[in-house]
């Protein structure tokens, strides 16, 4: 068993991030941007209300929902 990298695992990351590129893509954009804000650029909630210039409120409620059709959406794929 050698210590390099394993190709078949490398390709099933490569799916999931796909996978993850299209549903995002899926969304409304008022959904999408707060996730990305959120779980990738990993911003607060009171950030994320800052630059998008919205309540706090709004923006827990728009993560709540594109959780939710995220996860719909790639649940469909699996």
């Amino acid at each position: 068993m050698s210590g390099g990298p394993d190709p078949e695992a490398e390709q099933l990351r490569q799916a999931d991030r796909r996978l993850v590129r299209e549903g995002l893509e899926a969304l409304p954009p008022e959904y999408r941007e707060v996730l990305v804000l959120r779980e990738l650029e990993d911003m607060s909630y009171k950030q994320i209300a800052q630059v998008t210039g919205v309540p706090i409120g709004t923006v827990m409620s728009r993560l709540a929902r594109g959780r939710k059709r995220l996860e719909a959406v790639l649940g469909g794929t699996r």
